[in-house]
């Protein structure tokens, strides 16, 4: 009696279970609960790699072009600070024997006249080109014997004192440089040679022949030798070294 009630009872409440079953099937889903949302992700903290160089710190390149500046400045004060060199004694003179009585032939006090040469090499010697310097000129020719003895003196002066200061310009007369070039090289003159100083000579009105200058660095004659005198080498070669002396002043 008791099992035929249950059988009863089961069959029954079926078709409310099966009508529950249908009904669920037709709701539509529950939302996902609020713990499982979407939740939006955080920003990344790496920077993106097509952000720009940050820019130079005006600040940071001014300081460094001021120490830039500073140390420039630095140098050239120690530049200008710093002992200057005594400039280099002279030699000993080649000769002792002083005349004073030589070297005050007519030209002295009056400045050398301009000339515009072509030198025994070819090119141009002109008087300006020895501004600044000591010019020992000396006026000579190949057909002169007398010449031909003065000019190696000259020379033998002139390789002594040229790294003080000197220059030795030798202006022949000679229209030819053959005989000039041949003279030149036997004898190995280290002198700047001119051919066709005729002209230039004669502008000088000199009576004696071979004729010499000893002209300071503004192109003043300070000693005028007239002629041949081996016994006044000692007091031109004391003009020069006065002269050479002034340089340093």
């Amino acid at each position: 009696m008791t099992v035929r009630l249950r059988a009863a009872s089961t069959w029954l409440f079926l078709p409310l279970v099966l009508a529950a079953c249908r009904a669920s099937e037709a709701k539509p889903p529950h939302d996902p609960p609020a713990a499982f949302a979407d939740v939006p992700s955080e920003p990344s903290t790496e920077p993106a790699e097509s952000a720009a160089e940050p820019a130079a710190d005006p600040s940071h390149q001014s300081t460094s072009e001021a120490l830039n500046g500073a140390s420039t400045t630095s140098t050239a004060m120690s530049s200008a600070l710093a002992p200057v060199r005594a400039p280099e004694p002279l030699p000993a003179p080649l000769h002792a024997k002083v005349d004073r009585s030589c070297g005050h032939d007519p030209g002295v006090g009056t400045r050398l006249r301009s000339f515009a040469l072509s030198g025994v090499d070819g090119k141009r010697v002109s008087d300006d080109q020895f501004r600044s310097r000591v010019l020992l000129v000396n006026f000579w020719g190949t057909w002169c014997q007398p010449c031909l003895a003065e000019l190696p003196e000259f020379d033998r002066l002139y390789r002594r004192y040229r790294k003080h200061g000197l220059s030795l310009l030798a202006i022949a007369t000679d229209e030819d440089p053959l005989p000039v070039k041949d003279y030149v090289s036997q004898r190995r003159l280290a002198a700047k040679v001119a051919i066709g100083g005729q002209a230039t000579a004669d502008a000088y009105q000199s009576n004696k022949f071979p004729f010499s200058f000893v002209v300071d660095k503004s192109g003043v004659i300070k000693a005028s030798y007239r002629g041949f005198r081996p016994e006044c080498m000692g007091k031109l070669e004391a003009d020069v070294r006065t002269e050479l002396e002034n340089l340093k002043k």
